[in-house]
Order: structure tokens, then C-alpha cells, then sequence
């Protein structure tokens, strides 16, 4: 058969699946030439130069007018979670192949401008079903290139889409690929390409670890299949033998194979569900395939640099072959031709060939506006929605535009500009009032569905404008979060992870223009057009990963983390009130302290110098003074003199603990004492933190600007900064504190006996671990605290070292008191020991809700134990992995972590709805940790404090009671 497609009238698009074509590469050469092509410095070029090589020779012989190349991410996929133990069986590619890739995705993508396609959840061969489909629909004759027998399913003489197969066997003639349309699907494989599957549930692949039925092989499977058609008719039969021993059926499935049928049932269909390529990957698809031309010069560039001489030679033919006009469907939806359209073209940068074209109608007068509202008010599908302002700061931030996106047709775009202020542009807009009286009801409905990037800040741009925004059922920031969380959460992060792309950037659509209201219009809509634009695809995506997850993840997003979105929003709106005259006394007491820290310091150093040059302070405690250099490390500049070599030498030198106290003391002076007077609004009087819900590993909330959540409270100065924070005239500040969350949690999760049932009885657990490791009644100030410490340092795997300087007992001493306590609280060791092995074993820990904390490890590491059993893991050979091993205490306390985390948030989300339902004069204002603050009406603070301890210690149930202890005061500190 020619390797020219039947359906010779359409263009050609070559499909590449890249890592087949990688692999074939990488192996090719490593057998051969000292294990693989390196240049003369060692970097690695089999696949790189195999890649180029054979897509070359491909595409001069098939002519293509368009080539896309598609990869698998590293990430788990949905067969994953079908069955753990997919792919489990296939060795790790060396680090030099990852490497070689890297290089060659560069170069296919900035050389030759060709598109590559990644999804996260989805292997390659599913993006390949998926662009075939749609490019088959566009009018191409789709040709596949790969050696995955898997992809034969795709095949359609009709559709023109063929499979280029790579194989062996009678198909690879002289080494080139052949190209297969059904009939060669059904001669390679004894059954037509819709059978695929089925003939894969029967037999497996070992090579995927895919099951199958055990014992059916190739020739029984096809000859199931010939006389039932399909895997649902086999166990049709199966059940007409079984139900009434039917002969005709009985006859044909022998006995052996109708035992294997029966028992292999569950493998039968999962091995379907495993096999069954995936055409409908939710990705933004190009409007046409057509090849682009090539960056010579930078191609040239690249083979000169990885030594490819032979390639080199060819750079006129890559010229030719990559920079054909392609084929143009001229498929462009209708639109209203009344209003201005804007296309992103090249006008903002070279990246045309990678940024899909979007066409966004500028809403500048009544009539576009009243065609939109309409439209607004009749879908039942849901709309994405973002803001533009002139800030950052919602407090002060003035509304620019609102950009929304209702589909994903040419028309479905549209920017409202509002207060773009250029003297060209402020006549070519309507007024915030006459816009919003006619939006209002749209935003403030409910029930009509709005999707949001970072939903809190556009939130808090509408309430500063009069408008509630209500029915935000989607938020993609917080929704990447569940999903990914050890990844960046932003719009254009997002983009790039998901569609290879980064939009606009807000840097150079501003660019030297004062902000974003002294943007033109055109470019301003097209900004906007493309965060709304992806917004709504992105929610596709992100829901359909979320309908493959189990439905914990779905209630977390939609009972957790999206109620409690304005939530946050209205505690950042209410701030809080900082006493600037105690700030100032403070401020001058501290300095005083430190005045007096520094002269102790000189004192004792035989002299002065400069605290906070880290060389100086290096070279007193190391040369001067002589202190242990083991316990440091050397710099650029010298010694190093960070928190961790202080705390080593803490017991080395009286000037130690000097040091320390005088690097927390004027860390409290800069960042609170001195600086919160700086972040007090003009407008409100009032300093308003940031809360960002999607910022941490383990699911808790932090602060910026202020961060609140680091005020220590362990010296004098530090307690006494929350002095400087009030409520309201005549009000009064209520806190409301979680007591022993984590420790009750732990007990819960490792299901303690011992713990559980002191804290049924309200037990003091400390004084209760001192008894148990001291071994007697009575306990001592002293020994309790012993116990305390190892409670708590035992959830962060605190060691032995650490537990004997924390205590002050010796560290043999310390070795017996761990042991003792794991003896005793055996549950717990046990419980901690299986996050560790979880995390190895499937990447993730999950919390009480379903929260995942994921962990990546080295491939040629810790990275080998993903998809063992957890219990044949060797725990204490994995915890001496370097550096790595550090990610286990993490695991072994993020369950714990995390579960506090949204408890607390929980807590909120209903504290938060009582206060509007019961119309309660109360503000929630802050959450530090497993505390809130709230300012009360001084009459509403008997009704306040029960709802609030009720909500808090019956929000959810645990085996455990929790308890919540309350304290209110005139200031942050008389509330403790």
C-alpha cells in the first residue's frame, strides 16, 4: 500500500505521537554508539536527531500541509485512577532521555513552529483521537505516525483518518512505516478497527499492564469476537449459557473458557475502560492546521549547538517541507457586523502561531448592550466574567471594564469598556450607572451560573460598585488548586500547563501607560477577551477532571473552598483598626531593647561591628571567637550565620541566644511595629490583609500585606503587638480558639484509644504523656512540659536531637522517651508511617475531606517506589534518601495539617451564614490559624459567643470532641 493517503483530494495532517517517536529514537542509538549521541560536551542528541530525522523523511514522503505533535505529561492520568497498577510495570527512562526531549520540544516548537499538545489526565493517544476527530470534520486526511498498535481503533476509511505504524512484521518494508486503513487493521489484528477495545479487554496488553481475561489469548479472543461481535455479546452469551444452558452457545465457548470468562469479568471491562482511547480531550483547537514557516536561523542555530551536522546539511529541505501555505477552511462563525470586532493578530507579539485568533465585540452603546443583556438573561449555560480596574488594591481600585464570555463562538465575546480614560476613548464608552442599571439584575441573580478566575477580588470590585455578585458556581484559581496544587495557579499558568500557551501578559498590554484605564479600548478588549475566553475553557476542562475524581474533591471545591470565598472577600472589605499612638510607643521601647541587645553583643565580642552584615557577624563567631566551623557552612561572602547555624550553636557562646533575640526583635520592629501605620487605607481607616485561599501545600490559609498569620506569640513584644489591634468604637473583639485541634485530629485519624477517651473525659493530654513516659502519678510543671513537647513535636517529626535541646534532657534520655511514647501511642506511629508510605507509594496524601497534598520525588530516587504496595515499602531506607526524605515528615503531617485546615474553614463558611440568617451585629475579621476574631455589638456578645463555639465545635463529627476556648477584650491581646 503507498504511503499516500486514498483520500488523496484533502490535505494531509500528520499526527505525530511524540513519545513513541522519542522512544524509537532514544533506543535506536543507545544499543549502539557508546550507549547513545552526545555532543563533545556530553549532552545527549539520540532523540533529538532520530526525531528530526525520521519526521523529515516522513513528511517528504506524504507532503503534509499541516503536522501536529502530541506528548504524555508525567502526571497520573484517568486510566490511573481506573487502576493504579496501569503502566506500573514500565521501567523509568534515564534522566539523559527527559533531557534530550526538552532540547528537541524546544526546537519543533520555537524552530519549526509546529504544535505541540499536552494535557495533564490524558496520554497522548488521546489527544491524537481527539485532533483526528476534529480535524476529519475540517475536511483533512488525517495520517497518525506512530508504533502503538493501540491507535489502530481510530482507523476510518471513511473519516480518512489511517494510523502510519511504525511496527515490525510484514507492514515495515525497508524500515519506512506503513500506512494502515481498515483492512490492514483487520489483517494485523484479525478484527476491524472497531473492535480494537474488545479484542484488548480479552487478551490485555502486559506492556500497558492492562489484564485482560487471564488465559485468552489473540486466537480465542478473535474468534469470540467473530461469533458475539463485541464484548458486551460474549457475556450476553455467557449469561444465556449460565441462566439456562443454552447448547447453541454452550457449544462455541468451550468450558475452560467460559470459567475464565466468568471469573475475569471485572478485568474484561476494566481492560476496555483502559484501552478505549478518549476523542473527546477537552482542548482549544486551532482553526486551521496549516504549517507556518520555519525560524531558520534560530533552527540553524540549535543543530549548530547539539553538533547535528548531518541535519544541518539539510536545512534547506526542512525550508521546503516545513513552510507550506496550508489548507483554509474558511469556516469563520457570522457575527454582528455593527459592532467593532478586534482581532489578536500580531499586534501584540510574535506568538500568532501558537495563541488561538479570538474576535471580541467592544460594548459601546445601547443597542450592543441591550442585544447583550438579552442574551445574558435567556442562556441557562454558564458565563465567565472578569473586571478591569486601574489597581490591584479592590479597596481603591476604580472599574475599567468587564469582559464576559458566554460559548465559545466568534460572538460569544464581548468587553464593556467604562473608565478607559485616553481623550480618544473616554466619548467611546458608556457610564458605569447606565451600564449597571441595566446589568444589575444579571449579576445579582443567583441562579444565573458565572464563572471567575481569583472570583474574590472581582467580587470585591462589584461591591465597591453597588453590585452584589451572586451565582459564582465556578472559580478556576481555586479549582486548579484542588487540582494541582504544587503548581502556580495563575490565569496565564494555567494556560500554558493546559493549552501550550500564555496569553497577553498584563506587563505588556499596559506597558508604559500609568495602568490599565489608559489603555486603548481594541487592545484592552482583547486582553480581557483572552482572560474570559480562557476562563470558560478551562471550566470545561477542570469539571470534567473533577467528575474523575472521587466525590470527596467535588464537595471540597463546591462545600469548602467556594462558599468560603466570599467569606474571605467580606473580612478583607471590614479590615481592621490599628492604634497608631501605642504602635509609636512600642516602637520607641523596642529600640531601646535593642540598643541594649547590641552593646551585650559588643560586649561580649571584644568589639563592634555590623549585626546585620552576615560576613562581619561570620567572621566574629568563627575567627574570633572560634566557635565550631562544622556547624556552618561557607558562602560567597563567608560563614554562613542563618537560623539554622545559630540554633547548632546555641549552646557554644552566651552571645548566641544575644543574636537571636535581637534578629526577632527587629524582625518585629520592621515588619508589624514600624510598618502597619504604612498599610492603613486613607479611605477606611482600617488595615486590610490579603487572605490567599490557594497558597499553601497543606490547604490553610496565609496573609500578605499585612501577614498576619507569622505575629509569634512567644515573646513578651510579640503578644504585645495584638494589643495595637481594636474593633470598632464601643465594640468589643471576641476570639474564638480551637484548643488542641491537631492533637485531636491525630487521635482520630490514627484512631487512639488512649487519646481518644482522655479527650472524652477532658483530660489535661500533656500532664497525661508526661505520666505515661515517666511512668508516675505525679507530675512536675517541669515534666509536663516534656510531655507537651513531645506531643506536638511528634505530628512534625520532630527528632531525637531537637526533642533533647527543646527539653533540656539529655539525648539518651530523649531516645528513651520516644521510644516509651511510641510503645504507648503505638496507633499513632503507625498511622504517621502509612502517610509516609502513601506518599511514596501513590505521590499524595489526603485529608479527612479528601484534600490531597501531592509530593514528586526523583525519578531516579524516591520516584522508583511510585505504585509499590505501601507496606513492602523499606521505610528507613527511603528516610536516609538526602533531601528528599524531608517531603516524608511532610506527609506524615499534612493529613493532620490539612484536616485542621478545613475544619476551620468549614467553621466559617457557617458561622458566616447564622450571622446573615439571625441579621447578627458581629464581623468576622480575622483567621490565624485555628483562630477567628470577630468585633461584636457589646449587647450581641452572649448570643455571639454561643453561636460562635457552638458552630466551631459542631461543624463537623470526629471521634473525638473539639473544643473551642473563647476570650473577649477591648484589644487583640485582653482576648487571651
Amino acid at each position: 500500500m503507498s504511503l499516500k493517503s486514498e483520500n488523496s483530494k484533502k490535505p494531509i495532517l500528520l499526527l505525530v505521537d511524540g513519545h513513541s517517536l522519542a522512544f524509537r529514537s532514544f533506543y535506536a542509538f543507545s544499543k549502539g554508539i557508546d550507549g547513545g549521541l552526545t555532543t563533545k560536551e556530553g549532552f545527549p542528541t539520540s532523540v533529538t536527531y532520530g526525531f528530526l530525522k525520521s519526521l523529515l523523511d516522513n513528511c517528504k514522503n506524504i507532503s503534509p500541509e499541516g503536522v501536529c505533535i502530541t506528548f504524555d505529561t508525567e502526571k497520573p492520568t484517568f486510566r490511573h485512577e481506573l487502576d493504579p497498577n496501569y503502566k506500573a510495570n514500565r521501567d523509568v527512562a534515564p534522566d539523559v532521555f527527559f533531557q534530550d526531549i526538552e532540547q528537541l520540544e524546544i526546537i519543533l516548537e520555537e524552530s519549526l513552529n509546529l504544535p505541540i499538545f499536552k494535557s495533564p489526565g490524558y496520554e497522548a493517544d488521546d489527544l491524537l483521537g481527539t485532533i483526528a476527530n476534529d480535524a476529519s470534520s475540517k475536511g483533512w486526511c488525517v495520517n497518525i505516525l506512530s508504533g502503538d498498535r493501540d491507535l489502530f481503533q481510530l482507523v476510518d476509511d471513511q473519516k480518512g483518518i489511517y494510523v502510519l505504524y511504525m511496527g515490525g512484521g510484514p507492514y515495515a518494508k525497508s524500515g519506512n512505516p506503513t500506512l494502515i486503513n481498515e483492512n490492514g487493521v483487520k489483517e494485523k489484528l484479525g478484527v476491524v478497527p472497531e473492535r480494537v477495545v474488545d479484542l484488548k479487554a480479552l487478551t490485555g496488553d502486559s506492556s500497558d499492564n492492562i489484564p485482560g481475561i487471564k488465559g485468552v489469548g489473540p486466537k480465542t479472543a478473535i474468534n469470540l469476537l467473530k461469533e458475539n461481535d463485541t464484548l458486551d455479546g460474549i457475556y450476553q452469551a455467557l449469561d444465556k449459557i449460565l441462566q439456562n444452558n443454552d447448547k447453541k452457545y454452550k457449544g462455541f465457548i468451550k468450558g475452560s473458557v467460559i470459567e475464565k470468562l466468568k471469573n475475569d469479568k471485572y478485568n474484561a471491562y476494566l481492560s476496555r475502560d483502559l484501552a478505549k482511547i478518549n476523542t473527546e480531550v477537552p482542548l482549544i483547537l486551532s482553526d486551521g492546521y496549516e504549517l507556518k514557516n520555519i525560524n531558520q536561523e534560530l533552527l540553524s542555530e540549535s543543530l549548530q549547538k547539539l553538533e547535528l551536522s548531518t541535519l544541518l546539511r539539510q536545512i534547506d529541505i526542512f525550508n521546503s517541507t516545513f513552510s507550506k501555505g496550508g489548507f483554509d477552511k474558511n469556516n469563520v462563525a457570522k457575527v454582528d457586523e455593527k459592532a467593532p470586532k478586534v482581532s489578536s493578530k500580531n499586534e501584540l507579539d510574535n506568538r500568532e502561531n501558537k495563541i488561538p485568533k479570538i474576535s471580541v465585540t467592544i460594548v459601546n452603546n445601547f443597542e450592543l448592550l441591550d442585544k447583550l443583556i438579552q442574551r445574558l438573561e435567556k442562556t441557562n449555560e454558564i458565563v465567565s466574567l472578569d473586571t478591569e480596574t486601574n489597581s490591584l488594591n479592590p479597596i481603591d481600585a476604580e472599574l475599567v471594564g468587564i469582559g464576559l464570555c458566554l460559548g465559545e463562538e466568534t460572538d460569544d465575546l464581548f468587553y464593556i469598556p467604562l473608565g478607559h480614560q485616553t481623550k480618544k476613548e473616554t466619548t467611546n464608552q458608556l457610564s458605569i450607572e447606565e451600564v449597571f442599571s441595566k446589568i444589575r439584575t444579571w449579576i445579582e441573580d443567583p441562579k444565573k451560573e458565572k464563572a471567575l478566575q481569583n472570583s474574590k477580588f472581582d467580587r470585591q470590585i462589584f461591591f465597591n460598585h453597588g453590585l452584589d455578585l451572586k451565582g459564582v458556581t465556578f472559580d478556576t484559581l481555586l479549582a486548579d488548586y484542588l487540582l494541582n496544587n504544587q503548581e502556580k495557579h495563575g490565569l496565564s499558568e494555567i494556560s500554558f500547563r493546559l493549552f501550550g500557551f500564555k496569553p497577553p501578559s498584563f506587563k505588556e498590554t499596559v506597558g508604559k501607560n500609568k495602568d490599565f484605564s489608559f489603555v486603548d479600548i481594541d487592545e484592552a478588549s482583547v486582553y480581557c477577551g483572552y482572560d474570559v475566553f480562557l476562563t470558560f475553557k478551562i471550566v470545561k476542562i477542570f469539571k470534567e477532571r473533577f467528575s474523575m475524581e472521587k466525590d470527596e474533591l467535588i464537595k471540597l471545591f463546591e462545600e469548602i473552598e467556594l462558599p468560603l470565598e466570599p467569606v474571605l472577600s467580606q473580612m478583607e472589605m471590614n479590615g481592621i483598626t490599628i492604634d497608631i499612638p501605642y504602635l509609636d510607643k512600642l516602637s520607641k521601647e523596642l529600640k531601646s531593647t535593642l540598643e541594649d541587645i547590641e552593646s551585650k553583643v559588643y560586649e561580649l565580642a571584644e568589639g563592634n561591628f555590623n549585626l546585620s552584615s552576615p560576613k562581619q557577624l561570620g567572621e566574629i563567631l568563627f575567627e574570633k571567637l572560634n566557635l565550631d566551623k562544622k556547624k556552618s557552612r561557607k558562602t560567597k561572602t563567608g560563614w554562613s550565620t542563618d537560623a539554622v547555624v545559630l540554633e547548632r550553636l546555641v549552646d557554644e557562646h552566651e552571645i548566641i541566644q544575644y543574636l537571636i533575640k535581637h534578629r526577632t526583635l527587629s524582625k518585629l520592629l520592621s515588619t508589624y511595629i514600624d510598618a502597619l501605620p504604612n498599610l492603613i487605607n486613607e479611605k477606611t481607616g482600617r488595615v486590610h490583609t490579603n487572605f490567599n485561599q490557594a497558597a499553601t501545600a497543606t490547604g490553610r490559609l496565609s496573609s500578605s500585606n499585612p501577614n498576619l498569620q507569622n505575629i509569634p506569640v512567644r515573646t513578651e513584644f510579640s503578644r504585645r503587638i495584638r494589643k495595637a489591634f481594636l474593633p470598632e468604637k464601643n465594640w468589643k473583639l471576641l476570639s474564638a480558639d480551637y484548643s488542641q485541634i491537631e492533637l485531636r485530629i491525630l487521635a482520630h485519624l490514627a484512631d487512639e484509644e488512649i487519646l481518644i477517651n482522655a479527650f472524652h473525659k477532658n483530660d489535661d493530654i500533656h500532664s497525661l504523656t508526661a505520666r505515661l513516659i515517666f511512668e508516675k502519678e505525679e507530675i512536675s510543671s517541669d515534666e509536663r512540659r516534656v510531655g507537651k513537647t513531645i506531643n506536638f513535636g511528634v505530628i512534625y517529626g520532630m527528632g531525637i536531637k531537637k526533642f533533647a535541646r527543646s527539653t533540656g534532657v539529655s539525648t539518651p534520655e530523649a531516645k528513651e522517651f520516644l521510644i516509651k511514647y511510641k510503645e504507648r501511642y503505638s496507633k499513632i506511629f503507625k498511622f504517621l508511617e502509612l502517610q509516609e508510605r502513601l506518599a511514596l507509594s501513590k505521590g499524595y496524601v489526603k485529608t479527612i475531606f479528601g484534600r490531597k497534598r501531592e509530593f514528586k520525588f526523583d525519578k531516579n530516587g524516591l520516584g522508583r517506589l511510585i505504585g509499590k504496595d505501601p507496606y513492602e515499602i523499606d521505610l528507613q531506607s527511603a528516610r536516609r534518601a538526602g533531601m528528599e526524605a524531608q517531603s516524608l515528615r511532610a506527609a506524615a503531617n499534612a493529613p493532620i495539617q490539612g484536616s485542621s485546615a478545613d475544619i476551620i474553614k468549614i467553621a466559617m463558611v457557617q458561622i458566616n451564614k447564622k450571622f446573615i440568617e439571625m441579621n447578627v451585629p458581629a464581623k468576622m475579621l480575622l483567621q490565624v490559624h485555628d483562630e477567628l476574631l470577630f468585633e461584636v455589638e457589646p449587647d450581641s456578645l452572649e448570643i455571639t459567643t454561643k453561636l460562635v463555639k457552638k458552630t466551631m465545635e459542631d461543624c463537623v463529627k470526629l471521634n473525638v470532641p473539639l473544643l473551642v476556648d473563647i476570650g473577649i477584650g477591648d484589644n487583640w491581646m485582653e482576648t487571651k
